[in-house]
Parts: structure tokens; sequence; C-alpha cells
């Protein structure tokens, strides 16, 4: 029950067909495999944020690559420090050969604050290369709950921080420079007000 799955899709012309259905080897109930996906070339990752690796409801992310048209695993990702109720893997994001996977509940820098976790790609080896966490995080403000990427610029939604009113939300931007991340901006909605939410997306 809930173990969840994923569905690749390819086109031919304007009609779309079936390729693969994505699940975990190890799946088990409630881990909700698929929540989150990101895709690109012939690499997909799918969140499965209340999986039980680091304890109950830790989280983690699974890669697959493509080889023709068979849909392999490739690595099952997971937060070194991860701890129980984390929801490592509720966002997901793909680039090239660098992942990076959002932790809504990490308490790093207090209870809910949230972290998102790089993660860079080898050969078909993975390894984490950063953690990223906000600089001014707060209790609640759930830092991970969406992230992007693209190259070396990472986005990270944190939708109820309160800089603009309680839970107006913010994101914050990334940059990789010689395989550090470091912060470059924090955005906010000029016209922010309290439950707008800006980063939930």
């Amino acid at each position: 029950t809930d173990s969840g799955s994923a569905y690749v899709f390819t086109r031919s012309n304007t009609v779309w067909s079936g390729q693969a259905k994505l699940t975990a080897g190890d799946r088990a109930a409630g881990d909700f495999f698929g929540y989150s996906v990101g895709l690109s070339g012939d690499t997909a990752i799918v969140g499965a944020y209340y999986d039980d690796d680091k304890g109950p409801d830790s989280g983690s992310a699974y890669v697959f690559a493509r080889a023709g048209v068979a849909w392999v695993p490739q690595a099952k990702l997971t937060a070194p420090d991860g701890a129980t109720g984390d929801a490592f893997g509720w966002s997901v994001g793909l680039s090239e050969d660098t992942a990076v996977v959002g932790a809504r509940y990490d308490d790093d820098k207090a209870s809910n604050s949230g972290s998102a976790y790089v993660f860079t790609r080898s050969g078909s080896a993975w390894s984490q290369q950063a953690k990223l966490t906000a600089s001014d995080g707060f209790t609640n403000d759930y830092f991970g709950v969406s992230v992007g990427l693209s190259g070396d610029t990472v986005v990270v939604g944190a939708f109820n921080d309160d800089d603009k009113g309680l839970d107006s939300g913010s994101a914050y931007v990334y940059a990789r420079s010689n395989k550090v991340w470091s912060q470059q901006a924090k955005l906010v909605a000029a016209d922010g007000a309290a439950n707008d939410y800006l980063g939930r997306a």
C-alpha cells in the first residue's frame, strides 16, 4: 500500500507511449516513491520521502539510467546524516551529472528548518558534494520543500519563511564554483504578504 511508482513515456512525432514503469527494488508500504521526480537526458531521479533507511520517514531518492529502451537502477541516495522524519526526497532536481534532494523536515537550523543535499555522478557512482541550508533558517521554514537545478545553479524554496509576513515564503539561490556551493541570493516577493507561500514550487 502506497509504496509508489513512476512511469516513463516517450514521444514519436505527436504520439506518446509508455516505455517503463519504475519501482524501488526495496519498496515498502508507505514509502511514497514517485512523490517527486526529475529527468535529465537518459537519467531519472525519483523521491521516496517516507522511506525508512535512516529511521522512520527519513526518506531517499532513486536514480535510474536508460540503456536503449530499458531503465535500470543506478543508485539509491540517502542523507549521510539522515534522521527520523526528515522527508529526504520530498523534492528532487536533476541536471546532467548533478542531483539535488530536498529534506523539508531536517532540523540543522531549528526544528523543521529544512535542508537540501547536492550529489554528483562520476561514471555510474553518486556521492554527496554539499549540504545546503538557509543562512537565516528558522523553525518550520521548510527549506527544501521545492528545489530546482540548472547547471551550476540551485534554487531552494522555503515557503513558510516569514520575511514579508507569517508564511510569506522565500527562495534561496546557490551557485557552484570549483565544487563549492555558496549562497548567491535570497528571493522574496516585492509585494509579499502573510500566507503567500512563495517558494512552494
